[in-house]
This record gives C-alpha cells, structure tokens and sequence, in this order.
C-alpha cells in the first residue's frame, strides 16, 4: 500500500535549524540527532529557538488582500487580492513543521535534567508556539489535523481534520500554560524572546477572533495592568511618525517583535515599498481607506458636520493619514511626489511606470527618512513588529463595548490611541459634537474603524477583521477605487502632456479591478497538494 509522504510528513523530517533573531545567532546551524542532541539546556535553548522563525516577518503586503490597498508592483499581487482562491495556491508545511519542532521541544526536555525555572521557561515557549501556530491554521482553514506529539511516517496516513472548535480549545490551553510559565521580562541577552504579555496578547487576539468577548477582555486587560507597556509617544509630541521607523526599535510599545540587525540580518522594506523608481512601487492606498480617516473634529467626512474640503481632501485630516498616505504636492526622499496621468508626472504619475501607483497614492508608513531607499532600503535592520500595545487597548475596546455596551472603561481604551495623535476622545455624554457615540452600535462601528486607520496597512490585519465582523463581502464586493481627476485642455501644457492638464480630486475617480468574495471564503481552501496526498483530508465547502 502506497504511504502519503504528505506536507506533514515531509517536515517530520526537518533536521536542521536556522536562526531566527539576535539571541539566535550564538547558535550554529547542524544536523541534530538524538545521540548528539537534548543533552543539555544549551541544546534545548536551541531547539526552541529555531520555533521564532515562525512568526511573520514579510506579511505587509497582505494588505491587498483587503479593502485597503492594491499593489503597486503590479506582478506580485496574488490570486486571492483578486477574489481568487485557488487550492493549488496554499499551503501548510512550514507550519506544521514548526508543531512538530514544539512538539518535540515538549517531549524531549521532560526526558531532561534541567532546573524548574529552565524547564517552564523552555515549556512556554514551545506552548506558545504550538498555540500560535494552531490559531493562524484553523483561522485560515477551520478544522485542521491537531497532532500533539512528534508523528513518524507511519502515522501520516490516519491524519483526518479535527473540529476547529477542538483546536481552538487546545490553542487557549498552550496559552495558559505558557502565560503561567514565561517570565514577564527576560534578561538582555536573550531579549526578544516570547513574554508572558506577549503570551497574554496573542491569547486575546486569538479569543477576540471568534467572538469570545469574555477571554479576549480578560486577557488584553491582565497585559494592561502589567505596566510593562504604553503607546508610543502617548502624550502626543507629534513623533507618532516614528513608531514605524528603525529609531522606535525596542520601544515599550512592542510587545512582541521579530529582531533585524544590519548587516548581519536584514529585510529591504523600504527598497520595496519606496514609490517608483527610488524603489519597487509597493502598496498603493485605495480611496476607501483614503476615505476612513475622519476629519480633525473626529466627524467622518461623509457627516453633515464635517469640515472635510472634497477639493482639499487632506487638509483638517486625522493626522494618521498623513503618516499612511503619500500624495499629490508631498516631497520624499527630494522627490516631489506627482499623480497626474501626464508625462510631465514623470515616474510617480498614474500610468506613468510599470509599477506606478493605480490608485494616485502611495504609502507612506514604512519610508523611514533617514533610510536611502536606493541603498540601504534594500538592506535594512528595523525589526518586525508582530503584536503592540495599541493592538490590546482596541481589544479590550471592543470586547468590553461587546459585554457591557458604552462602559467608561471601552470609551477610555479607544481614546488612549486617539488622543496620541491629537484627535479628540469618542463619548457619550455631549450629542452636539462628531464624536458622540450613543449606542453600543454606534461605538462598535468607531472602534471597527480605528482598527482600521490606526493599523492602516500593517500587513493582513484588515483581511481578518472584516471575516471577523461578518462585512467582507460588502467592502470586498464593493467598487475599488481611486482618486478623481479630469483632464481638460491646456494650450499652455508642458510638451508630452497632449495639450491637456489634471484637475485633482474633481471628476470621476479611477476604476480598479478590485476583488470578489462569496460566503464560503471566510475560510480559504485546504491546500490541493494535502488532499493530492492524504484523500482523508476533505476539502472545505465551495471549492
């Protein structure tokens, strides 16, 4: 009988490690074996170690996948930014290979004689790993096979899918186990390992995805009350442009961080992201997150009490929005940044490049003005921030709103981020101004949007908050658009331009292709090669 050497089966046979961060790097890379292996502490250190490789550290471009954005590097957008989700185009292998690590990391250091402090340190990290990883497979699949124990090959072929509510409760019990062992803060040298907040702060996203108000509260609250983390420029001295450059590294903001290095371990962001052709092009805002960002008095621009300018359409803005958007008028990097589909745009001009923008707009977030995009963007050190604090106050926001509708202590979480930007605090006691929120709906709604601009293109976020709320197939439905401009004659106009000019923000905006979404993709296709391989791993509905 023919044995299915299946993705999980293939990384049963993973040997070898790679290093993940800093601490990771006094390890070298070796085939490891029980015979020479799990000997000692130092060995486990490693073994564990090698599980950080896990965590994301090149997901911003997942934001295409979302209402926000489309990719300016025209190339690299993936079937499912198109509404196609195709089964040939996922995968699980590295994920389950990095469970069957944790797995053996959980087995392997009970057989050891190491201290109790070692042995719960090793044993957090390795649950918390387990927990992650299970969360980001059944978030994205629903019922996945859950193996707890490091499998042989000859156990592959009896591998069916467990019920994603099974899962899920073995994911938030790794979560307690790790909360309860790992130390609240590590020494200097191994810096950038897994907390018990960042333990705590992935429990609560995981809870706050499937609705469990109750744990996700909970959760995002004990990390608040640690005191080990506040906002990044939170009495609002206008450096809250920093917190995406390489200067807010290891800022109390971050709670749980990828660690980069120049020259020794880098990433090329910036020489990605930059707009054409100082780099590659990258995101490409679209007009409806342009759109989200409410005015200065905290009015959405589509209220009647707006002093939202539709031919001015950044003036009196969020300032978030500028940190995000790049536009029309702005100069980076000693280039003035022009959107007009017209020759004398020059690079930056809608149509004017292969990889210029589709929208009118570029992003901004990531181009960290002391970084040259040409050089060093492509060779960059600033860490990848996977969890901060802002993430845990919008959490306990929502899921307190959620449990007890308009509580002072919802409202005040909210305002935290609001008020490190200078935009005015959400309430509910003075119904004459924008910021009035009267109904738990009416809050709801609020904070939905504050997720929305705060992590503005912060790589797949939005993409799993609009399955989570029941609205992807409204916003991925709807219409993607650009900026509106229209085209008139100019018999003064630079040659190249055909005798015209561009009006900005007047007309018709730019059509996009835009996406699709149908009921059944809350949940992406189990991957075609695993079903190719084990017949036992059914496939979801609608594919």
């Amino acid at each position: 009988m023919k044995k299915y050497l299946s993705i999980i089966a293939a990384a049963l046979l993973m040997g070898s490690f790679s290093s993940c961060s800093d601490f990771l790097d006094r390890y070298p890379l070796e085939e490891l074996s029980d015979e020479s292996f799990w000997k000692t502490e130092k060995d486990a250190e490693m073994a564990v170690s090698n599980l950080y490789n896990v965590l994301p550290t090149w997901d911003v471009d997942e934001a295409i996948n979302s209402d926000d954005a489309v990719h300016g590097i025209k190339w690299a957008a993936g079937n499912q930014s198109k509404g196609v989700y195709d089964p040939a185009d996922y995968g699980w292998s590295g994920e389950y290979g990095y469970i069957r690590q944790a797995n053996l990391v959980l087995e392997k250091i009970q057989e050891m004689d190491l201290s109790e402090d070692a042995y719960k340190k090793l044993e957090g990290q390795a649950r918390f790993f387990r927990a992650y990883t299970y969360f980001t497979l059944i978030r994205s699949f629903g019922a996945v096979p859950y193996i707890d124990k490091p499998l042989e090959l000859t156990d592959v072929e009896n591998i069916t899918r467990t019920p994603k509510d099974e899962v899920y409760a073995k994911v938030m019990e790794d979560f307690d186990i790790a909360i309860a062992n790992l130390p609240v803060q590590w020494d200097e040298a191994n810096s950038g390992r897994i907390t018990k907040g960042a333990a705590m702060a992935m429990k609560a996203r995981a809870a706050l995805y499937y609705n469990n108000w109750e744990t996700a509260m909970t959760e995002a609250k004990n990390v608040m009350d640690l005191g080990q983390y506040e906002l990044y420029d939170k009495d609002n001295t206008g450096r809250y442009k920093e917190l995406f450059w390489e200067v807010a590294d290891g800022c109390d903001e971050f709670i749980l961080s990828v660690q980069f290095n120049a020259p020794t371990r880098t990433h090329y962001l910036i020489g990605w992201e930059c707009f054409p052709t100082l780099g590659w092009g990258g995101l490409n805002p679209t007009q409806s997150l342009v759109d989200a960002f409410e005015d200065i008095n905290g009015a959405p621009i589509t209220s009647e009490a707006s002093v939202y300018d539709p031919t001015n359409p950044f003036a009196n803005r969020d300032p978030r929005l500028e940190v995000n958007v790049l536009h029309d008028g702005e100069t980076m990097y000693g280039v003035t940044i022009k959107v007009a589909p017209l020759s004398s745009s020059g690079n930056t001009g809608i149509g004017q490049h292969g990889d210029a923008t589709a929208t009118g707009y570029y992003q901004q977030k990531w181009l960290d003005p002391s970084i040259d995009p040409q050089s060093t963007g492509w060779d960059m050190g600033k860490d990848w921030v996977v969890i901060r604090y802002a993430e845990v106050l919008l959490t306990y926001a929502e899921a307190k709103n959620e449990l007890s509708p308009l509580d002072p202590s919802a409202f005040d979480a909210v305002n935290q981020v609001r008020r490190r930007v200078g935009m005015p605090d959400l309430q509910n006691t003075d119904p004459t101004k924008p910021t009035y929120c009267g109904t738990q709906d009416d809050l709801r709604k609020r904070i939905w949007n504050e997720w929305r601009v705060e992590f503005a293109l912060e790589g797949g976020k939005r993409q799993w908050d609009i399955r989570r709320w029941g609205i992807a197939k409204d916003v991925l439905n709807a219409p993607f658009e650009g900026l509106r401009y229209t085209l008139v004659d100019d018999p003064n106009a630079p040659k190249g331009d055909n005798g015209k000019k561009c009006i900005l923000y007047v007309g018709e905006p730019l059509k996009l292709a835009g996406s699709h979404y149908e009921d059944h993709n809350y949940l992406l296709p189990i991957p075609q090669t695993e079903i190719d391989l084990n017949p036992k791993l059914e496939q979801n509905p609608g594919y």
